[in-house]
């Protein structure tokens, strides 16, 4: 169930001399990240490090998730950004069963908000609110929109059985919990929202889903150890890389997947960089194809464009399913040369043709395989992702974990609509 790295095309585009000094300190800043203690400036950042640690009140989960899915139709999971893209990435991806899952929280657009209730009309709903210290403005405000529809729908002893507030303790949201017997889950402090796969965070939507936390986690733990028996590993290996070839002028990472189910998973790993590495006008730009329909539109760009993007592939060993073209000579339209064939195997044939095109082409190709996707794959991924983005922001000379323009449009957005 390893996670495979490959590097060697990329490496052709980099200052040997410098990759390998990038590589040094990847290890370096790995070891300090792991032994930090409480005297370090990062201690209060890197709860997420130790997975088992992270993923705290399973039972507790466990029980309300069987709960929700015995009774709910509807489960509504309210959040923005890391509140909800790890549970939504895998969610969307794997074969779930239970409650349909619908996401609210993060968008500000009246329409949006208005179909999803429509959506929920005669259903019964159960909701999850998560926001870390509750002052962003979009899960907020949608909790109160669904509050006031939930509360014309049920009793208050229905309500709080039917609400769950994920936040840090001491918080107004654990506050409004007390007050209602809301059920309150640890949006635990030491770990910010991008970093928060393997917390409660987005543990409870997991298993509403019918998906195994346990795998999940298990998958987590074990890339942790990998990399702590490597000094980093394959971890170390990409920030280096990708602060090599940064050092060299390029400023765009395109994360390319031939799978559309890793649609969201790709979604999650823009946050993780963008909101990471863009600091004090540094970090290589996060983007992303979802292949082969993004060929047709940014295929063009990523052949002849400006050289100034690295590209990494996504790749899944096992499609997970199988479907052959079958013959139909009589109808004369030309895809007699597809006769056979496994639309796994000519969809792998467009990623290594990709992948040589865009080589030859110069860009700097890296690839990422995954086994299958699966609990366990994620778990190993996301880990695998969190670590490298901590390695990569420091060895930028950023904070990885802080997100102070963020703030800054937040502030500015306040200010709009007139709050104090």
């Amino acid at each position: 169930m390893k996670l495979y790295l490959n590097t060697d095309l990329a490496r052709r585009y980099a200052d040997a001399g410098l990759l390998e000094q990038e590589r040094l300190r990847a290890k370096d800043i790995y070891r300090e990240l792991m032994t930090a203690g409480e005297a370090s400036p990062d201690w209060g950042v890197t709860g997420w490090l130790h997975c088992e640690e992270a993923a705290m009140q399973r039972a507790q989960i466990a029980e309300k998730a069987k709960e929700i899915r015995q009774n709910a139709d509807a489960f509504v999971l309210v959040g923005v950004g890391g509140s909800n893209q790890a549970a939504r990435a895998m969610i969307e991806a794997l074969d779930t069963t239970g409650p349909q899952i619908l996401y609210a929280g993060n968008t500000l657009s009246a329409w949006e908000l208005v179909r999803t209730l429509q959506k929920l009309e005669g259903k019964s709903v159960y909701i999850n609110v998560i926001a870390k210290n509750f002052e962003t403005l979009e899960p907020g405000s949608h909790f109160r929109v669904l509050r006031r529809w939930m509360s014309e729908r049920y009793t208050p002893d229905e309500m709080a059985r039917r609400v769950v507030l994920t936040g840090t303790y001491g918080s107004r949201l654990e506050e409004i919990a007390k007050e209602n017997g809301y059920l309150f889950l640890s949006f635990p402090e030491r770990i910010g929202g991008r970093y928060s796969a393997f917390s409660p965070v987005a543990l409870l939507a997991l298993a509403v889903a019918g998906l195994d936390v346990e795998a999940f986690v298990a998958g987590g733990s074990a890339m942790e150890a990998e990399l702590t028996a490597e000094q980093g590993g394959i971890a170390a290996e990409y920030a280096a890389l990708r602060s090599a070839l940064g050092q060299k002028g390029y400023a765009i990472e395109m994360l390319a997947a031939f799978e559309p189910r890793l649609f969201w998973a790709q979604s999650w790993w823009k946050q993780l960089f963008g909101e990471s590495e863009g600091k004090d006008h540094k970090g290589l730009f996060p983007a992303t194809m979802t292949n082969s329909e993004d060929l047709h539109s940014m295929g063009q760009y990523m052949q002849e464009g400006r050289r100034i993007l690295i590209e990494t592939f996504l790749m899944v060993d096992d499609p997970g399913a199988e479907l052959r073209v079958q013959s139909d000579k009589a109808f004369g339209d030309r895809f007699d040369y597809l006769d056979g064939m496994d639309f796994a195997n000519i969809n792998r044939a467009a990623e290594k043709a990709t992948i040589q095109a865009h080589d030859a082409g110069g860009v700097p190709c890296i690839q990422l395989r995954l086994p299958r996707l699966n609990e366990e794959t994620y778990g190993r991924m996301y880990y695998f992702f969190m670590i490298a983005c901590a390695i990569s922001g420091k060895l930028l000379g950023v904070d990885p974990f802080d997100q102070n323009g963020v703030e800054e449009y937040k502030r500015s957005m306040f200010r709009a609509l007139g709050k104090a």
